[in-house]
């Protein structure tokens, strides 16, 4: 009966990993991964309210002037002309 009890609370906290994991994906992150924003190319730059992102991030609009410092945590989200992201990216 105690095996029960344990089998039962192993399959548990396996679910809550995976669930952390999807909320991950779909909220963004608060470290620099694009791969954990890629679900916003193709929306418009308002998609980024709410989303989880780190403290450094930049939007980048067509022909905007950036500094030339590479800082590998900051997010740089990348809009069209028509102010939809197209890209996302660490530096």
């Amino acid at each position: 009966m105690k095996h029960i009890g344990l089998v039962a609370l192993v399959a548990l906290a396996g679910c809550i990993g995976e669930d952390d994991e999807v909320q991950q994906r779909t909220l963004g992150a608060a470290v620099c991964d694009p791969a954990a924003f890629s679900f916003l190319i193709g929306k418009p730059v308002a998609a980024l309210d709410g989303v989880l992102t780190p403290e450094a991030m930049r939007i980048v609009e067509p022909d905007s002037m950036l500094t030339m410092d590479h800082n590998p945590e900051r997010l740089n989200v990348h809009l069209d002309d028509k102010g939809i992201i197209r890209e996302v990216r660490c530096g």
